[in-house]
């Protein structure tokens, strides 16, 4: 019995690194570009200039390693974001990145939970694009999945109750109009509930570090809270922040 059951392991783990193999060919394929940081890899389709790869790498490394000290700063979160194979997709456009991940990967076999670990940049998007979708990863692919119940993407997590006092109350969809007094107000209809963390956690973290301080004009339509003086009022998404278990980014990256 025990050498059936071992057998029986041994043929779901080879079929499954087979499968993982050949999935990485296939990406492969069409990601021709990769360059990585402590293992997390950013991948470019074969036009993508190797100048913004080098820059969302600096963009990444910084984020990981905030104090420049040569080590990620949560090893933990560096370990969910390759278990998870989560990583950067870079194309000139992100209708070009789109149609390879929503199409062309899956139709040759590569499953859909290892294309929505590839979090999508497009080369030609600003510096504050290149914070914010780098910082979607981590967050959305590494501390969601590393504090399952401080972070974790869904209902009654930590950061998730937070939010919910940040709109106003609990919201599955995205309501027709948000509670007076609700500083978080994001009303994109394709956001659901598990989107809504990610975005609430880069408003947060970006205005307290000095990301969003003369941004105010540009996105007080979804969210108020741009300075650390102002996010003084998110009680719950500071204890958060400031958790020094957690090691989260204090400095903004630099370009």
């Amino acid at each position: 019995m025990k050498i059936f059951y071992f057998l029986l392991f041994l043929s779901l783990f080879l079929s499954s690194s087979l499968f993982a193999d050949n999935s990485d060919k296939i990406i492969k394929e069409f990601f021709t570009k990769e360059v990585d940081v402590f293992g997390v890899k950013i991948l470019g389709l074969n036009k993508t200039p190797d100048a913004k790869m080098v820059k969302a790498q600096k963009v990444l490394k910084q984020w990981l390693d905030n104090d420049n000290d040569g080590k990620a700063d949560n090893q933990l979160v560096v370990d969910k974001l390759i278990e998870n194979n989560c990583s950067m997709a870079m194309g000139k456009s992100i209708r070009k990145i789109d149609s390879v991940l929503d199409k062309k990967l899956i139709k040759k076999g590569v499953s859909e939970k290892q294309v929505d670990g590839m979090f999508a940049l497009a080369a030609n998007e600003p510096n504050i694009a290149y914070l914010e979708e780098i910082l979607h990863m981590v967050t959305g692919c590494g501390y969601a999945k590393a504090y399952l119940e401080i972070f974790g993407e869904t209902k009654g997590t930590k950061i998730a109750i937070a939010m919910d006092k940040a709109r106003g109350g609990y919201f599955e969809k995205v309501p027709k109009k948000y509670p007076k007094g609700a500083w978080y107000t994001y009303d994109d209809k394709y956001c659901d509930y598990r989107c809504m963390i990610t975005e609430y956690f880069y408003w947060s973290l970006t205005s307290y570090i000095g990301v969003q301080k003369n941004r105010f004009d540009e996105i007080s339509e979804e969210w108020r809270l741009n300075t650390k003086d102002k996010m003084e009022k998110d009680i719950l998404m500071i204890k958060l922040l400031t958790n020094p278990e957690y090691s989260l980014p204090k400095i903004v990256p630099k370009f």
